[in-house]
């Protein structure tokens, strides 16, 4: 098989891929949707349980939304990503993924569709398709009740679609996060023979943790008995920060992918 990319039979992939992948896939989008749809479920019991005794509190039932769109849409890629090689780990399968008649840039490719694009896609759409019910059920609920004393405008406000929600500038600095993270456990997948997924779970932490720990001891040791002069650098720009952190990210993505595929190129030898 030539290791050179051929559009036709990249396509050709992505479809005989779907058919034996499809099945995990939509079997944890199914358990994302029910997660979000639980948190949703939970604020309308609150909501209908503050305008029942007239408490202002239930204005506050979707605060949730802020950090559970981005976490568990990171939690759902990484689960994608981690299993997505797990037969190359099962010798039988193996031996069945290695002799399909794809390059080896080919399945790659169709690997990084399926666990970053055809996720995060996915994902999005079912988080903000629940949000829409939900907060457009609330605010007809808030329409037709008419609160002038509170200002039907004021409360309408509150309960924003998530897609009206201003993102934070500085925010836009970590959209690297889903990508590496992919990266990462895409990764593991194809280097773990088995329990791919817990694997890489653990070796990250302890990566993270040991970098954390070592970095924050190195800098109490170089700055130990300094005296700190107060003047306008480089680094003191916190937005210079941010975007250093944004450009490490993206270049652990590309290395972290590079490492993938060179990874697999070994399983196929």
């Amino acid at each position: 098989m030539s290791n050179t990319f051929h559009l036709q039979r990249f396509f050709s992939l992505i479809t005989r891929q779907w058919i034996g992948f499809g099945k995990i896939y939509l079997m944890a989008l199914t358990i994302a949707a029910g997660v979000i749809a639980a948190f949703y479920g939970y604020a309308l019991y609150e909501f209908h349980e503050g305008i029942s005794f007239s408490n202002v509190a239930y204005r506050d039932v979707l605060d949730f939304r802020v950090p559970l769109f981005p976490i568990l849409g990171i939690f759902f890629v990484t689960i994608i990503s981690g299993t997505y090689f797990s037969d190359y780990g099962q010798k039988a399968k193996a031996i069945f993924e290695v002799l399909i008649p794809a390059s080896r840039l080919e399945k790659f490719l169709t690997a990084v569709f399926y666990t970053i694009i055809v996720s995060m896609v996915s994902y999005m759409i079912v988080y903000l398709l629940i949000d829409f019910c939900a907060v457009s059920y609330m605010r007809r609920q808030l329409i037709s009740m008419a609160y002038q004393e509170d200002g039907n405008t004021l409360l309408m406000d509150r309960f924003a679609y998530l897609t009206q929600y201003a993102i934070p500038q500085r925010m836009m600095y970590f959209y690297f996060l889903p990508f590496l993270f992919n990266a990462i456990f895409l990764f593991g997948s194809i280097a773990f023979r088995n329990f791919q997924y817990i694997k890489t779970a653990v070796s990250m932490i302890i990566y993270i943790a040991v970098w954390s720990f070592a970095t924050i001891y190195l800098v109490k040791l170089l700055t130990r008995d300094s005296v700190w002069v107060q003047q306008h650098t480089f680094w003191q720009e916190e937005n210079h920060v941010y975007q250093l952190i944004c450009a490490i990210g993206f270049l652990l993505t590309g290395v972290f992918w590079g490492l993938g595929y060179l990874r697999l190129k070994e399983k196929e030898v």
